[in-house]
């Protein structure tokens, strides 16, 4: 790297740094100021935890909730952050001259453009990292809402789960949902046929997610392709209510079972199904999906528990964090021809025109990444992929327009 480009490159680190800092610090000020007495109460709730009283534990939660929202924030935010860090710092040379010397001595503004579209992709690229590693062990503290911070002990479990589909098409409801721990109580399951009648009613005090690991001995003996890992729900307590059916004759009780009005009850002690923690979560809130890892995400779309229309959504949200880097380059793009310029011009009127330009392209872009396939009319060419690129596809022509206007 030649003297030229580190000095650029430490001008842009720099603003983008102060940038960064400004911003966050304004977005964390702004919203803690407008839900204040949710943090002061979560400090009342948890002071006996804290060290120091009250006071301790609100500055500790307080930190606690706004660390992730901030990397959050930062991963959506990045493309606009960079453009605004370009801006100053070719501003700032500008307005010493030092472009001018540039320009004097030969160099090409496409030169000069290079370091700072060089940097520029790579804080993008920071963004998948963050997304793949990051984010995702702290996604059920990003999806939290500020009045689940006061919570405290089985409270935090009072989520409940109202008839989430089961694999089979079976009904699954729990009166409280603790997804860190995998456990549901007050359990429900209606077990339908293919016609979608019930044929045995479950219910158990809690069940706990304890997928249990098949031997390949097992597996032979099975005779089957039954898959390695049993996913199960284990419960306390679990009874099955087998519904007698029009005209049906009931069998032999065996020791745990005893007649009923509708039918038999006998004990149970598991259910197999593909619902698990994360598919219950990815159900109950839809941005929770957009915070797992690829690899979470890919084991997610394989799920028989989630239906199609939700596995088209998640291949959608895999292109997306490609797409998304690309689509931040692609502002920063957009917006030199606003700034690198032979001759000084009016450096307000620029930078509002490419905050014009990039605001309202990085805005248009989010929204393309959230429309779904099936609302869109391209028939079979609105796969998941198709729309994830789609911004990309359309920009692309306005940034190579856009970096076609510097005259050099």
């Amino acid at each position: 790297m030649k003297t030229l480009d580190r000095y650029i490159v430490r001008q842009f680190l720099t603003n983008f740094a102060i940038l960064f800092v400004v911003l966050m610090s304004l977005f964390v000020v702004v919203d803690l100021i407008v839900d204040l007495d949710e943090f002061i109460q979560a400090g009342e709730a948890h002071a006996d935890a804290w060290l120091g009283g009250r006071w301790v534990a609100t500055l500790g939660i307080t930190v606690g909730y706004y660390g992730p929202t901030v990397l959050l924030v930062y991963v959506f935010f990045n493309g606009l952050i960079v453009v605004g860090a370009m801006g100053f710092t070719l501003t700032s040379l500008q307005r010493t001259r030092e472009l001018t010397a540039m320009i004097a001595s030969g160099v090409s503004l496409y030169r000069v453009a290079a370091p700072l579209l060089v940097t520029g992709l790579l804080l993008s690229a920071l963004t998948l990292p963050v997304q793949e590693f990051i984010l995702p062990p702290m996604a059920p503290q990003l999806v939290r809402k500020k009045s689940q911070l006061k919570q405290i002990g089985d409270e935090r479990e009072r989520r409940p789960v109202f008839y989430a589909p089961a694999g089979g098409g079976d009904l699954l409801s729990a009166e409280a949902f603790d997804p860190d721990a995998g456990v549901l109580r007050g359990v429900q399951i209606h077990d339908r046929s293919p016609e979608g009648r019930t044929v045995r009613f479950v219910r158990a005090d809690a069940a706990y997610w304890r997928p249990e690991t098949i031997t390949p001995a097992d597996r032979a003996a099975a005779g089957d392709a039954s898959p390695a890992i049993r996913m199960r729900w284990v419960f306390e307590n679990g009874v099955a209510e087998e519904i007698r059916q029009p005209g049906a004759s009931v069998d032999v009780l065996a020791d745990r079972e005893r007649p009923s009005p509708r039918g038999v009850v006998r004990g149970v002690g598991a259910y197999d199904t593909d619902l698990s923690p994360t598919v219950l979560q990815a159900r109950q809130t839809a941005m929770f999906a957009s915070l797992l890892s690829i690899r979470e995400l890919q084991g997610l779309s394989q799920n028989r528990a989630v239906d199609a229309a939700r596995r088209g959504k998640i291949q959608q949200v895999i292109w997306s964090r490609f797409s998304l880097m690309v689509l931040n380059a692609l502002l920063l793009v957009m917006a030199l021809p606003f700034f690198l310029s032979r001759v000084p011009g009016n450096t307000l009127v620029s930078a509002l025109r490419a905050a014009a330009l990039c605001i309202g392209a990085w805005g248009g872009g989010l929204v393309m990444l959230q429309v779904s396939p099936a609302t869109l009319p391209l028939g079979a060419l609105a796969s998941p992929a198709v729309v994830a690129w789609l911004p990309v596809a359309m920009y692309l022509p306005v940034a190579a327009w856009q970096l076609s206007r510097i005259k050099t």
